[in-house]
């Protein structure tokens, strides 16, 4: 037996014993009023579980329906006619309308829909493409508030500084504080206007390596209106090959080949004693013969430290297969002490003499990210002038530059006037010196081609919702074995690109997963529904107007029909019955007979 015949079978007979109380009592007084109020509060509560609905009829089009979106406001399609359909992502606390949970099928099963008035932010792209051929209305709502856009390396080496750039949309009429933190503290800031938008930029270097989670915070006064996560994966730098040729084994290249070899690199150092005979170390490697360096013995290195004296001492052949290893991809360092070049090599960059500030240490910075050095205890006199397409990389506290890159052709050359960094390292400043060196060699050393790349679509990949996954595997035809979150996955071979295979899934969990592909591991981040929903809005929105814009539907005008609704009547009606009636019998049985 269906529910509300029930309600109504049980309402009877509760009503049929309140009439019987009410005959059978001795005061009869008031007992028309009591019966007729019986009658209201039982007739009231049975409507409050089974409404009662009507008909009505409406002139609007047939073919054509109103479906609301993600950040559709109430008021906005509040005074609308006909019938309204949502997403499932509607939040419908205020809004009457008929969720849809797939707008496809619905509209396969619906033929004669032409047109549809969407409200809010929009569809996403696969959704778009499925409404090819349909008359389209679009009504945004008004631009979401918080960040719009961001961007930042999802990978990074040691020796590399984090950047993480985006656009901030202030809605409101209050400034808003973003901040950038990470590992318990703030990285960097900034201030966004009311009602503007700005372009940010952060950049802070992880002192870690593995995986980190930084936050970008949006704060308006003691409120936290954003907090979204940015994961970074931070490796270890992969141990360089590195050529040392001195002209006499200086203080500077004492500390920077221990240095070297502390850190697993791969070196070998030739130091001249005299004319064409020199001294050799190697550490990390197995030896070779460095009395004459060709082109062939380069090729085994990433980069090439040599100081101007050693580089005007070698043979001109020398360094002819210099510069094309260079050219190559090879990295080059050139030290310099004086203010005159005695190579053409080291000519490209000019150097300039300024008086040093006796007494006082030399502050330098990192021109990349602004990160500061502790105080250098040596008095510098020398410094580089930066070109049109030279890239600064140290400098001091008022700008100058003491350490300046330049492309040539595949590889890098920089020059360096520092004679002394390790001075650092009699004081104790260990890290400092770490840092300089790590970023010296990770700028010029040679750039290594991945065998394995991977793309993740889209851009925020979110739990239980599915995921495209692209990887190009170099040197392999043969179909690679995937497994996410443990489970096997089906790969597709692109046909027109065929080292590049895809798979897709629908991640289980939020948070670092592992992405297993033949036998590399690769960390992956799960978001949550929550993080970076203002930017997905706003994409979405973006999105939605371009459809809109290129689809070149035009809108034609149909004929108004009559149609049919169902409304039903607001339950309060009867809630304001029920209590006005239980309130009488209340007060007749406790006040009135008294």
């Amino acid at each position: 037996m269906d529910f509300k015949y029930i309600a109504i079978l049980v309402a009877l007979l509760l009503l049929g014993f309140l009439l019987y109380k009410e005959i059978k009592r001795p005061n009869k007084a008031r007992l028309s009023w009591r019966i007729l109020a019986n009658f209201i509060a039982i007739g009231c509560f049975v409507l409050l579980i089974v409404p009662i609905k009507y008909e009505t009829h409406l002139q609007q089009h047939a073919d054509e329906i109103i479906l609301l979106t993600a950040g559709t406001h109430p008021d906005s399609v509040a005074n609308l006619k006909g019938k309204k359909y949502a997403l499932p992502s509607v939040d419908l606390k205020n809004i009457k309308a008929i969720t849809i949970p797939d707008l496809s099928y619905f509209l396969k099963t619906n033929p004669n829909i032409q047109k549809l008035d969407i409200y809010g932010y929009g569809l996403d792209p696969a959704a778009l493409e499925k409404l090819k051929g349909y008359k389209l209305s679009f009504h945004p709502s008004a631009n979401p508030n918080g960040i719009i856009a961001a961007n930042w390396q999802g990978k990074l080496k040691t020796s590399d500084a984090l950047t993480v750039q985006g656009t901030y949309q202030n809605t409101t009429n209050k400034t808003v504080k973003l901040l950038l933190k990470g590992l318990g503290k703030t990285a960097d800031s900034t201030t966004i206007g009311a009602k503007s938008n700005k372009i940010f930029s952060f950049k802070t270097t992880p002192k870690q390596s593995g995986k980190a989670i930084y936050q970008l915070i949006a704060l308006q006064q003691n409120d936290t209106l954003t907090k979204e996560p940015i994961p970074v994966q931070v490796g270890d730098q992969a141990p360089m090959k590195v050529l040392i040729l001195a002209s006499f084994p200086d203080f500077e290249y004492k500390f920077l080949k221990n240095w070297l070899y502390e850190n697993q690199y791969p070196l070998a150092f030739r130091s001249q004693i005299s004319k064409n005979k020199f001294a050799s170390d190697f550490l990390n490697m197995d030896s070779l013969n460095l009395n004459q360096i060709n082109a062939s013995t380069l090729k085994k290195f990433d980069i090439l430290i040599i100081d101007e004296d050693e580089l005007a001492a070698i043979s001109p052949n020398e360094r002819a297969s210099i510069n094309v290893a260079v050219n190559s991809g090879m990295g080059l360092l050139i030290r310099v002490s004086g203010p005159k070049a005695l190579t053409t090599l080291s000519g490209r960059f000019n150097r300039f003499e300024s008086p040093a500030l006796k007494d006082k240490p030399l502050n330098l910075s990192l021109i990349e990210d602004h990160s500061k050095f502790k105080p250098l205890p040596i008095e510098q006199a020398l410094f580089l002038k930066s070109g049109e397409h030279d890239q600064s990389i140290i400098a001091d506290a008022s700008g100058k530059t003491l350490v300046n890159s330049s492309i040539s052709g595949a590889g890098k050359t920089l020059v360096s006037t520092l004679s002394s960094t390790y001075n650092w390292l009699l004081s104790g400043q260990k890290t400092d010196y770490a840092s300089y060196w790590s970023k010296l060699l990770a700028s010029a050393a040679k750039k290594r081609t991945e065998s394995l790349t991977i793309n993740i679509l889209p851009q925020f990949p979110t739990v239980n919702q599915k995921i495209r996954i692209i990887t190009d595997l170099a040197a392999s035809d043969k179909i690679p074995t995937l497994k996410m979150e443990n489970i096997a996955l089906s790969p597709r071979q692109n046909m027109e690109l065929p080292f590049q295979w895809d798979a897709f899934y629908w991640p289980q969990q939020s948070g670092w997963t592992n992405l297993q592909i033949n036998q590399n591991i690769e960390p992956i981040y799960i978001y949550e529904k929550t993080d970076w929903q203002t930017l997905k809005n706003q994409q979405t929105l973006n999105g939605m107007r371009e459809f809109i814009k290129n689809s070149g539907v035009t809108e034609n005008n149909t004929q108004l029909k009559d149609v049919v609704i169902k409304e039903e009547l607001s339950i309060w009606w009867f809630f304001t019955g029920f209590l006005l009636a239980a309130a009488f019998l209340w007060y007749e049985a406790r006040i009135l007979t008294v």
